[in-house]
C-alpha cells in the first residue's frame, strides 16, 4: 500500500516544482511511512509514498523501464503478479525485482491500456511515457484504492487523497452544493464527483490518459448479471464458489510481512478467517471491536467463532470518548463521510496495525450474496409495483408528504410513494421531504434531483434483470466503492495497515452475479448458497445469529455524553453562517433527540462532519493544508 502523486504541467517548457511534489508527498506520508521517492521527467513530476508489503529491499518508486521512456508510480497489490510475470517473461522481457511494480510497468510496455484487463488486484497508479509526453493512469474494478485529479489550465494534477491535490498551486477550493446535497442523500459522494467543482475522481474500472492537453476518460469493465444458460445444478454453483473464494483467500495471504484478519462474528468476515485457518500454517491473528451499550457489540459472537477456529484473538472496547477522534477521522477522510461506521472501522484498523502490516476483512458479502437487509424490504415493497408510477406519485405521496415530520411510518412510506429503490444506497441517508424542511432558503434551488443510480446506467436497463440482481448491481456500482471501500481505505491507511477483501475478487464478483436470485434471497434468509457452503467450517451459532452490522450507538451519545458538544458545534454562530440550514430546524434536530421523542442521531452525526470538513479543508483560519 502506498499513495501517489504527481503533476504534468500544460505550458510549454514548463517543469514541475520538486518542493511542491515533495509537500504533496508528505501530506500522504501516513499511507506510506517506509519510503519516499520524487522524480522529475520534462513537464512531469510524480511523487510517492511507500508502505512496504512484497520484496522490502526492491520495489522503490517512482520506478522507471523501457530505458528510462517509463516510469510509473504505482499504490495497491497485484495479486496475480506472478501469472502475469510468467506471461511477460515468455516474451522475452527481463525482471530486476520481486516487485509487482516492476510487473506492472512491463505489462504498459508490452500491452498499453488493455494491461489492466490482465490485472486481479486492488490499484491506482499513473505512468508517464516520455517519449509520447503523455500521462496513463487507472484504477481497478471495484474501487478499493482512490484516484483524485484535477485540470487547471497551468497543470493537471493527481494524487490518492484530495488533501494531496490542494498541496499544488491553483486547484480552487469552490464547494459543489449538489455534492453538499448528495452527500446527505447518501452519506457520501460519490462517482466522479467529490465535495469540490474542480476535484474529480477517477470511477473504479475506469483508465484516464492526458496527451497533448486532453483529458480522456475510459471504463475498461463492469459486472453483468445474467443467468447461466443452462443453469447448473445447485451443488455446483456451490463447489465453484467455494473453489473460488479458497484461492481469493490464498492469493491474499501473499506478503513479506505479517498479516491477519478482522473478526465480527458476523458471516463474511467469519467465512474469511475460515479459509485463511484451513490454509494452515501459524495462528491467525484476528482483531474485534465492540461497544458498551446493548445490542451493539459483536464481541461475544466473535469470541465463539475465534474459539472454534483456535485463533489468537485480540479485542477493544469504543467508548462515547472515541468521538473525539472526529478532526482525525474527517482529515482523513478527505471528504465530508456520513457513515459513522467509521468510528470502530478507524479502531479496528488502530488496533491490528500494532501487531500486523495487513489485515483480511470480510468487505462484500453483502453486495456479492444479497445480504443487506434493504433488500428484503424491497422485495416486500414490490407488492405496490401493480399500483401505476405516475398514480403512487400523484395520490400517494401528497399524503406521505402530509404526514408529521416524526411520524415512525414515514420513511418506508416515502420510499414506497416515489419507488426509490433504483437509488444508491436505498434506504440509507436523509429523504427529499427532510432536507426541504432542514434547507436554508435558496439551497433547494442550488440542487440536482439527486436521483442518479451512480453509473448512468437508464432504469429499462436495470429492469431486465430480476429485482434482488438490480439492488446488488447498483450497490455494487455505487454504495459499495463510495462508502464501504471508501470507509476501509482511509481507516486502514490513516494507520498504514494494508487491507485486502478475499470477497472482491473480481473473479468471484463476476460468477456470482450469474448465481439465481433464489441462492442468494430466499424466503426472508439471505446469502443462502454462501452459507451452505460454510456450513463445515464454522459453528451453527454465525448462521442464526441477527445481522447486525458495525453499528455506533451515537443516538445513546448524543442524548448523554456528547449531547452538549453536538449543540455547541452545530449552533455556532460560525456553523449557522454558511447559510446550508435552517437554524430553527437544526435546533428542534437536537431538542428531539435530547428528549428521546425521536432517534436523529444519523442527522446530527452528518451535520458534523459537514462542519468539521468546512473548518479543516476550507476556513482560512483553521485549514490543515
Amino acid at each position: 500500500m502506498c499513495g501517489i502523486a504527481g503533476i504534468v504541467e500544460q505550458k510549454p517548457g514548463a517543469a514541475p516544482a520538486r518542493d511542491v511534489l515533495e509537500r504533496m508527498a508528505s501530506l500522504l506520508q501516513h499511507r506510506g511511512p517506509d519510503d519516499q521517492g520524487i522524480a522529475v521527467r520534462g513537464e512531469a513530476g510524480l511523487a510517492h509514498r511507500r508502505l512496504s508489503i512484497i520484496d522490502l529491499s526492491g520495489g522503490h518508486q517512482p520506478m522507471e523501464g523501457a530505458g528510462g521512456a517509463l516510469t510509473i508510480v504505482f499504490n495497491g497489490e497485484i495479486y496475480n503478479f506472478r501469472e502475469v510475470r510468467s506471461a511477460l517473461e515468455s516474451k522475452g522481457a527481463a525482471f530486476a525485482t520481486r516487485s509487482d511494480t516492476e510487473v506492472l510497468l512491463q505489462a504498459y510496455a508490452a500491452w498499453g491500456e488493455r494491461c489492466v484487463e490482465r490485472l486481479n488486484g486492488m490499484f491506482a497508479f499513473a505512468i508517464w511515457d516520455a517519449p509520447r509526453r503523455r500521462l496513463f493512469a487507472a484504477r481497478d474494478r471495484l474501487g478499493k484504492k482512490p484516484f483524485y485529479y484535477a485540470l487547471t489550465a497551468d497543470r493537471f494534477v493527481f494524487a490518492s487523497e484530495l488533501k494531496a491535490v490542494l498541496a499544488a498551486p491553483g486547484v480552487p477550493r469552490e464547494v459543489d452544493p449538489e455534492a453538499v446535497d448528495e452527500f446527505l442523500s447518501s452519506y457520501y459522494v460519490g462517482g466522479a464527483r467529490t465535495i469540490l467543482r474542480n476535484v474529480a475522481k477517477l470511477p473504479p474500472a475506469h483508465w484516464l490518459t492526458l496527451e497533448g492537453g486532453r483529458l480522456a476518460v475510459q471504463r475498461y469493465w463492469r459486472p453483468t448479471f445474467r443467468a447461466d444458460d443452462p443453469p447448473r445444478r445447485d451443488e455446483e454453483y456451490q463447489e465453484e464458489v467455494e473453489s473460488r473464494f479458497r484461492d481469493s483467500v490464498r492469493r491474499r495471504l501473499i506478503s513479506d510481512v505479517p498479516l491477519g484478519a478482522f473478526l465480527s462474528g458476523g458471516v463474511d468476515s467469519s467465512a474469511v478467517v475460515a479459509m485463511m485457518a484451513a490454509e494452515g500454517g501459524p495462528r491467525v491473528k484476528t482483531f474485534t471491536i465492540g461497544f458498551e451499550e446493548a445490542g451493539y457489540s459483536e464481541i461475544e459472537d466473535a469470541r465463539v467463532v475465534a474459539r472454534h477456529l483456535g485463533t489468537d484473538h485480540n479485542e477493544h472496547l469504543v467508548k462515547p470518548e472515541a468521538t473525539a477522534i472526529l478532526p482525525n477521522l474527517v482529515w482523513h477522510f478527505d471528504e465530508p463521510f456520513g457513515d459513522s461506521s467509521m468510528v470502530p472501522t478507524w479502531y479496528v484498523c488502530q488496533m491490528a496495525r500494532r501487531d500486523v502490516t495487513v489485515a483480511l476483512s470480510g468487505d462484500g458479502g453483502d453486495e456479492l450474496f444479497a445480504g443487506y437487509a434493504r433488500y428484503q424490504r424491497a422485495l416486500a415493497d414490490r407488492r405496490w409495483s401493480c399500483i401505476p408510477g405516475p398514480i403512487r406519485r400523484r395520490v400517494l405521496a401528497p399524503v406521505v408528504d402530509a404526514l408529521p415530520m416524526d411520524a415512525p411510518a414515514r420513511n418506508r412510506l416515502y420510499a414506497v410513494a416515489h419507488h426509490s429503490a433504483l437509488t444508491p444506497g436505498y434506504g440509507l441517508g436523509l429523504y427529499p421531504y427532510i432536507k426541504s424542511w432542514l434547507y436554508a432558503p435558496g439551497m433547494r434551488e442550488r440542487q440536482g434531483n439527486g436521483n442518479g443510480n451512480g453509473d448512468g446506467v437508464s432504469t429499462a436497463e436495470l429492469e431486465r434483470v430480476d429485482l434482488v440482481s438490480r439492488l446488488q448491481w447498483i450497490d455494487t456500482m455505487s454504495y459499495l466503492p463510495d462508502d464501504i471501500l471508501t470507509k476501509v481505505d482511509r481507516a486502514s491507511m490513516a494507520h498504514a495497515l494494508e487491507v485486502r477483501a478475499p470477497l472482491l475478487d473480481y473473479t468471484l464478483v463476476e460468477f456470482m452475479a450469474t448465481v439465481p436470485a433464489r441462492l442468494k434471497l430466499q424466503g426472508g434468509v439471505s446469502k443462502v448458497l454462501f452459507k451452505r457452503l460454510l456450513a463445515k467450517h464454522l459453528p451453527a451459532s454465525v448462521f442464526t445469529k441477527r445481522k447486525q452490522g458495525f453499528a455506533v450507538p451515537k443516538g445513546t451519545w448524543f442524548r448523554n455524553e456528547l449531547r452538549g458538544t453536538a449543540r455547541e458545534r452545530l449552533l455556532d454562530p460560525r456553523t449557522l453562517a454558511r447559510g446550508y440550514f435552517r437554524p430553527e430546524a437544526v435546533r428542534e434536530i437536537l431538542t428531539q433527540h435530547e428528549e428521546g421523542k425521536r432517534d436523529y442521531s444519523d442527522w446530527i452525526w452528518c451535520l458534523l462532519v459537514l462542519e468539521e470538513w468546512h473548518r479543516l479543508f476550507l476556513d482560512p483560519d483553521t485549514r490543515r493544508v
